[in-house]
């Protein structure tokens, strides 16, 4: 074989190589979190905007804990409880997650337990990403009715970001009451992903 094609050939595949290299670097994610709950949290906390309760004078109950009730895969999932009776309160989990120079997007993505479908909205799902540690309930993003089907659902959120001068941001995942009842819900493989 001629050297001047062995030449070309070889210059052919290294520049393909280089060129898949830098798409997939471009369109990797920055910095990606994953989490089945299977030995722990995984860095995520619970947190709460919960209403007094009138007979108590105390925050209604409420947690967030393991579970091996149900699972979407794995053994293990975190079962979410709260007293809606009042009418009122969110429940959820939340973590930071590192920023790298560039970051545009964060997306989380989560599978959601329903123990029956129901016509009523009893709860919402709701998540949030942004720069500031979540506190209230106004700041999570409803993404849907919590009882849209009985079994597993995924939901997701996408938000756009300037990272300007941050290193870091807050994700959270969760629920919030909209009907007057007792509630449980589990929620399972969660995946952020900073672009």
């Amino acid at each position: 074989m001629n050297a001047k094609i062995i030449i070309v050939l070889v210059s052919v595949v290294a520049a393909a190589g280089a060129i898949a290299t830098f798409y997939s670097q471009a369109h990797a994610p920055l910095e990606r979190v994953t989490e089945g709950f299977e030995t722990g949290y995984g860095g995520w906390a619970p947190d709460a905007d919960v209403p007094i309760d009138p007979n108590t004078g105390q925050p209604v109950d409420w947690y967030v804990a393991r579970s091996t009730d149900v699972s979407f895969s794995g053994t293990h999932s975190l079962k979410f409880f709260i007293d809606g009776r009042q009418d009122d309160g969110t429940i959820w989990i939340e973590r930071k997650v590192l920023l790298r120079e560039g970051a545009r997007r964060v997306n989380i993505t989560f599978d959601l337990y329903s123990g029956e479908e129901s016509f009523n909205t009893i709860a919402v799902v709701c998540a949030y990403a942004g720069f500031k540690d979540p506190e209230h309930e106004g700041e999570l993003t409803v993404l849907g009715p919590a009882n849209e089907v009985a079994g597993w659902k995924r939901y997701s959120l996408a938000v756009d970001i300037d990272t300007g001068n941050a290193q870091e941001a807050w994700v959270a995942a969760g629920i919030s009451v909209r009907w007057e009842t007792h509630m449980t819900y589990y929620l399972d493989d969660i995946i952020i992903e900073v672009t």
